[in-house]
């Protein structure tokens, strides 16, 4: 059932000549469009070692995201990946050592209302051996202030017990690369930190970064394990932000055992508003499932 929210900006939407469609080209991608502009591209080809979200979109199109940039080729537009599963980098791509694949294995769902939603299955496969299934579902409603997502992974161990780790890289988590001209930005978390030295690492209910006029806040779901989490943030040399469950600490799987991770992202134009980012925490904590 569409929540109050939803319906709201369907009706709307539909009022103004709006319509939220799926285009999935096979094998490579399903862009989601709002009255013909694309609001995301979900990127599940099995050439690539992760599926992702790129570009993620202002409501009037423009990308807010980078894909595989040469400083950082692993970086690829709005993500989940971990640096230590099991001691395997599922993170990187090219650096030294030993590397896992997140490989899309079929859609559960793909629909187009209320809501775009989007549900995959991912295997976490390295060394010919599986070491998490994922389900993953993106919703996305038709934009009203800004482009919203509901990003939600569930990740089960398989044959044997699984430790997620961030290791020296505290940046796990869902995580995202800002286009250049974003770089040097600003940042505006929900204990009303606004430098990047103390936002990072502080735990939080939400981070937003922003820069040129455009921003993308994470919002941590009270339901997630470890709630408020810490945000990792950086603008030099470049814009990244990430909602990092282990920036401290690791999850220990037993075998057979899940864990479910709930985020909500928003891309708007202008500068984040503490007062509008905290109403939709509260409103999506209240709604979100």
């Amino acid at each position: 059932m569409p929540t109050r929210r939803e319906f709201l900006c369907a009706a709307g939407f539909a009022a103004a000549g709006g319509r939220l469609r799926l285009l999935d080209t096979k094998g490579e991608k399903v862009a989601v469009t709002c009255g013909g502009t694309t609001i995301l591209e979900y990127r599940y080809s099995t050439a690539r070692p992760k599926s992702y979200i790129h570009p993620l979109c202002l409501a009037d199109g423009r990308p807010v995201t980078l894909d595989g940039p040469k400083d950082h080729v692993h970086h690829r537009g709005l993500m989940v990946a971990w640096s230590e599963v099991n001691g395997i980098d599922f993170w990187g791509e090219t650096n030294p050592g030993r590397h896992g694949r997140i490989v899309h294995q079929r859609f559960e769902r793909l629909r187009e209302a209320p809501a775009a939603e989007i549900v995959s299955v991912n295997h976490w496969i390295a060394e010919g051996k599986l070491l998490l299934v994922e389900r993953r579902t993106v919703r996305a409603p038709p934009p009203a202030e800004g482009v919203w997502l509901d990003w939600t992974s569930e990740l089960r161990t398989a044959g044997e017990p699984v430790k997620l780790a961030a290791g020296q890289h505290v940046y796990n988590g869902l995580g995202i690369r800002f286009i250049p001209a974003m770089d040097g930005g600003g940042v505006l978390n929900s204990n009303g930190t606004a430098t990047i030295e103390k936002a990072n690492g502080e735990a939080a209910a939400w981070c937003a970064y922003h820069g040129a006029g455009a921003g993308v806040a994470f919002f941590d779901h009270p339901g997630n394990p470890r709630h408020p989490n810490a945000f990792f943030v950086m603008n030099k040399a470049f814009g990244y932000m990430s909602a990092a469950p282990t920036f401290r600490e690791p999850f220990d799987l037993a075998a057979g055992q899940s864990i479910r991770l709930h985020w909500g992202v928003l891309a708007f134009s202008g500068e984040p508003k503490a007062e509008a980012l905290q109403r939709r925490f509260q409103s999506w904590s209240k709604e979100a499932r």
